[in-house]
């Protein structure tokens, strides 16, 4: 499949497809004109926008110790069209106690209205995503997700397999992903870090997402949360 980025701001780069392993079945054609629809569905990915009136910006919460902002759509680096390959979503934090926080990217998570779990990337994954070197065409890679669901799934936990796709120029100008995510590791008092986490892109259905957060290294912290809704 071509595309011309000046004609179009569909693209089908970095599409993952998780099922279960022990459903991983029939001949490759089928799987992959299965992973081809997939693909197609995920052009023109919706944004997503602060789901309080009157908030155009980052939102602000604070626990004892940490205030924490939050904000979609702020993303103005290389490659350009990261947002139709993943979610990125600008986390700043500012320790405002009197000792180290530690901050791990395990502590967030992003939760759809069907509480369909999506976990940070780690940024070196979300470049791999690109693939390396020039050239176009596509690039596939295993990949192992996990997840969970309080839907009709009676609350169960699963481990799913699949291919990772990538679709498009494999020459992206993908510098800035790792610099700009967001570290992990200790908060000097009176410090703050700035960063991005990357979240897998929701279902095409999803309208509403939430930013959860649990502060492991804030025993007794209450959990943050961000509500997002799409963008019309």
């Amino acid at each position: 499949m071509t595309h011309d980025p000046t004609h179009s701001r569909c693209r089908l780069t970095g599409v993952t497809v998780l099922g279960g392993l022990r459903r991983v079945k029939g001949k490759a054609r089928s799987l992959g004109l299965f992973l081809l629809g997939v693909g197609l569905s995920a052009c023109a990915q919706p944004a997503f926008a602060p789901d309080a009136p009157g908030v155009a910006g980052p939102m602000l919460q604070e626990v004892p110790g940490l205030l924490v902002a939050v904000e979609a759509g702020a993303w103005n680096a290389r490659p350009s069209g990261l947002a139709d390959t993943v979610l990125p979503l600008l986390v700043t934090l500012r320790n405002t106690g009197d000792r180290p926080v530690t901050m791990a990217r395990q502590d967030f998570a992003l939760l759809d209205q069907a509480n369909r779990q999506y976990l940070p990337i780690p940024a070196v994954d979300v470049a791999a995503m690109y693939g390396g070197g020039g050239g176009s065409g596509v690039a596939v890679s295993p990949s192992i997700g996990f997840g969970g669901s309080s839907g009709g799934w009676g609350n169960r936990s699963f481990v799913g397999g699949g291919l990772g796709m990538t679709f498009g120029s494999w020459g992206s100008d993908i510098r800035e992903i790792i610099p700009l995510a967001l570290a992990d590791g200790p908060i000097q008092p009176g410090a703050e870090v700035r960063g991005f986490l990357y979240f897998p892109r929701p279902a095409p259905d999803t309208q509403e997402v939430r930013l959860v957060a649990v502060f492991r290294d804030l025993p007794g912290t209450p959990q943050v949360e961000f509500r997002f809704h799409r963008a019309q």
